[in-house]
């Protein structure tokens, strides 16, 4: 009896220890998580949402944080998840939120898309998410300068958009590439050259998501491409020719996305291929004479006979995004560069008017494009 007396105070001492070393790890565990928080409110700001859910889901399961600390990583995590459309996971941790703060209500803050959510998820418990209930107190307002969530309310990021759709307008350079000279007179004497003249194009886009950077576009556009020649095919001879290319074009590209956790703009490349069909073409041109003051004008002549009508343009180009509510306005730079040469051979003299008037028949070339674009898409994913 007395042995059992002594050991008693011993087994009370371990006891004790043995709590105070659990409350010290869970102390050690809260400010941990502490820092985490911080560190995944700084990465959601910078836009890498990617890294939220792996900073703050330990501390939510494991009752790392409490009270407007674990509040906020619910929504941090939860908005991330709605950013990167994971929304089966999104969904499954908004019901978590919801049982555990029935009393939250949305704020002005809280993006849009988590409203949606969270609305849903009270109106699934019976809970009328437009009646504040009677034991909360005033929401807490952070007095920190704005965020995302702030700016949420008033723009998108472009990495937030989904599949998309619109239009756009540009201006156009014809920029010909001379593969092989022809001329009425002396090719190696004659000093025929292509110059710029400026075009236009406009149609329909769409573009679809295929991962957070990545995305598929399809474009159905007209395009007006000209160009002039210049040459003097006998000594005393010069002329001014000018053709103007009506055609319609399929841009096919994929379009990679630099910086798409970028709420303000967003800067992206694109490459792809460009089908075209050629339906019209016309040439005119003024043929000069040094010993004549009278100058042959010949007018609008249609030449579509004598131009290849299916052809295939590489793509390249690059542009920013500006997102606003529900749409983007966009501006793009893009160069093409036609793979197959322009002109049918076995046309090259079937012109009379061209040929014999103005002194002008085809050289083998290939054009390419330089386009200066912008227009606007709009969002089909939204709510």
């Amino acid at each position: 009896m007395i042995k059992k007396f002594v050991n008693m105070p011993k087994g009370i001492l371990i006891f004790l220890v043995l709590c105070l070393g659990i409350q010290t790890l869970r102390a050690q565990d809260m400010v941990d998580c502490t820092y985490l928080l911080e560190d995944a409110r700084e990465a959601y700001e910078a836009g890498m949402v990617e890294l939220v859910p792996e900073l703050l889901l330990e501390c939510i399961q494991s009752n790392g944080l409490s009270g407007e600390a674990r509040k906020e990583a619910y929504k941090l995590v939860i908005n991330s998840y709605i950013f990167d459309y994971l929304t089966a996971e999104a969904d499954s941790l908004m019901d978590d939120f919801v049982r555990e703060f029935p009393n939250y209500r949305a704020v002005n803050s809280d993006p849009q898309e988590f409203v949606f959510l969270l609305d849903a998820h009270l109106t699934a418990l019976g809970i009328d998410p437009n009646l504040a209930p009677e034991d909360t107190g005033p929401e807490v307002v952070e007095t920190k300068a704005p965020g995302y969530f702030a700016r949420r309310n008033i723009t998108k990021g472009a990495g937030e958009y989904g599949n998309t759709v619109g239009f756009n307008v540009g201006a156009t350079l014809g920029i010909s590439n001379k593969l092989e000279a022809y001329s009425v007179g002396d090719p190696g004497q004659d000093d025929g050259h292509f110059g710029l003249l400026p075009g236009f194009q406009t149609g329909a886009e769409a573009n679809l998501i295929l991962n957070r950077k990545l995305e598929a576009s399809f474009g159905l556009l007209y395009n007006l491409n000209r160009f002039s020649y210049s040459a003097s095919p006998l000594s005393s001879i010069s002329y001014r020719y000018v053709e103007a290319q009506h055609q319609v074009l399929l841009p096919l590209s994929v379009l990679y996305k630099l910086n798409p956790e970028d709420r303000k703009i967003c800067y992206y490349l694109r490459g792809g291929l460009v089908p075209s069909y050629l339906f019209h073409t016309s040439g005119k041109g003024t043929r000069s004479n040094e010993t004549s003051q009278d100058d042959v004008v010949v007018d609008q002549t249609d030449i579509t006979a004598s131009r290849v009508k299916f052809n295939l343009d590489a793509l390249l180009g690059g542009g920013v995004r500006i997102p606003l509510d529900n749409a983007f306005i966009f501006g793009e730079i893009r160069w093409t560069t036609r793979l197959m040469q322009v002109n049918k051979e076995d046309m090259r003299y079937q012109n009379n008017d061209l040929t014999w008037l103005l002194y002008h028949v085809d050289s083998d070339f290939r054009v390419h494009q330089l386009s200066i674009c912008g227009g606007i898409c709009w969002d089909l994913t939204k709510e």
